[in-house]
């Protein structure tokens, strides 16, 4: 018998399988690769709740750049 699969594997299932960030950006690095201001990306992190960081303490937080990268494909606008 087959065991269903949880929510959780569900949605692993739809995200496109990239392949492992050569290194994680810092604020500083997050803010030029998006071409946004230190405060702008500060901004994002408390009003977005679909902006991709990566919280290691209360006060140290990292960037995946492929995570960055799908963020902004969504937010594209066509037309």
């Amino acid at each position: 018998m087959r065991k269903r699969k949880t929510a959780t594997q569900e949605a692993q299932d739809e995200q496109p399988l990239l392949p492992a960030p050569a290194g994680l950006l810092d604020v500083e690095g997050a803010s030029q690769w998006l071409g946004i201001s230190r405060a702008k990306l500060f901004e994002l992190i408390r009003e977005d709740k679909d902006f991709p960081v990566i919280r290691i303490t209360d006060k140290l937080i990292r960037f995946d750049p492929n995570s960055l990268y799908l963020w902004a494909l969504k937010r594209q606008k066509v037309g």
